[in-house]
Order: structure tokens, then C-alpha cells, then sequence
């Protein structure tokens, strides 16, 4: 489908749609969006994953994910 197309039928979805589908909507949108830190992060333990065979454990991970996240919600 045609990105102006899809577009359109976006935009009339939008239009006619209840509060809670759009707010549904906007949150799994939000969701999506990261930070450049958060990215830059990831990419350089992967980096170092991939450079090593090294990995953090899961513990490591959520914590630098949150610390990560707190600064995307500012």
C-alpha cells in the first residue's frame, strides 16, 4: 500500500476513533520511541558481546535498562 494511502486511512482511523483506542494507540506508539543514551548503550554492549563473548547477566541488564528509561520519561 502507498505510504499517502496508508496515511489516509490512518488519519480517518484516528478521526473516528474512541479516547481509549487512541490512548492505546498513542502508548504502544510511545513505547517505541528510545532514547539515544538507551540505543547507544545497548549498542556498545552488544559491541562488546560480540568483540569478547562476554555478556552481563539479566540483574545488570534491568538495571541499566531503568536508570536508561527514568531518563526517557524527564
Amino acid at each position: 500500500m502507498e505510504t499517502t494511502i496508508l496515511r489516509e486511512k490512518l488519519h480517518t482511523l484516528i478521526d473516528n476513533s474512541t479516547d481509549d483506542k487512541l490512548q492505546a494507540v498513542f502508548h504502544l506508539l510511545q513505547d517505541e520511541e528510545y532514547s539515544d543514551a538507551f540505543k547507544s548503550e545497548l549498542d556498545a554492549e552488544f559491541a562488546s558481546y560480540q568483540k569478547e563473548g562476554e555478556s552481563i547477566s539479566k540483574d545488570e541488564i534491568d538495571k541499566i535498562a531503568e536508570q536508561l528509561l527514568q531518563g526517557k520519561k524527564s
